[in-house]
């Protein structure tokens, strides 16, 4: 179950950066980078953590709080990387050749979109594992009742006795034979 979990996040992943990279293609402009970038962020949709047992609630609670910093912070660190792409473009001499600012644009949000893929994988593997954890843990104890069990004596049935007996023939016939 966790693998198969794990892999519908992986393909999923994939299609959010696929969609994400491939309707940036074109002329890219830094508000277009970074509209791009955030579109993959709103792709991670963070779990309800209400359902679980509060150990795991908690600790759902505590995961979605991680993952929504992890994703402002790479966010933040993709808009920053637009901002000094387009700052080297015009430092230099003037205007940069407009195909490389758009190539370096390009790599800036396909590398934010896969690092976002990945932790929005990561995120769901963890979810699914705090979710079967939670599933193991809340099945309910079912009560046994208190059956009183009925001593019975065993009689003793002549195989036992017999097989005694055929051990002490055996036995002496071993002694004599020696």
């Amino acid at each position: 179950m966790k693998r198969n979990v794990f892999g519908a996040a992986i393909i999923v992943g994939g299609l959010v950066l696929y969609t994400g990279v491939a309707g940036f293609a074109g002329n890219p402009t830094p508000a277009s980078a970074k509209s791009a970038v955030s579109d993959c962020a709103k792709a991670v949709v963070l779990a309800d953590p209400t359902p679980l047992s509060s150990e795991a609630r908690t600790e759902a609670t505590a995961l979605n709080a991680e993952t929504t910093a992890a994703l402002a912070e790479i966010t933040a660190e993709a808009n920053s990387n637009v901002d000094e792409a387009v700052a080297e473009s015009t430092d230099e001499d003037g205007a940069k050749d407009a195909a490389a600012l758009n190539a370096q644009l390009t790599e800036v949000v396909a590398d934010a979109c896969k690092a976002i893929a990945s932790l929005k994988a990561e995120y769901a593997a963890a979810m699914a594992e705090l979710t079967a954890g939670a599933a193991e843990v809340e099945q309910p104890e079912v009560d046994k009742q208190d059956v009183e069990k009925q001593d019975v004596e065993k009689p003793e049935t002549d195989k036992r006795d017999s097989e005694s007996n055929h051990a002490d023939e055996r036995g002496s016939e071993r002694e004599g034979n020696d």
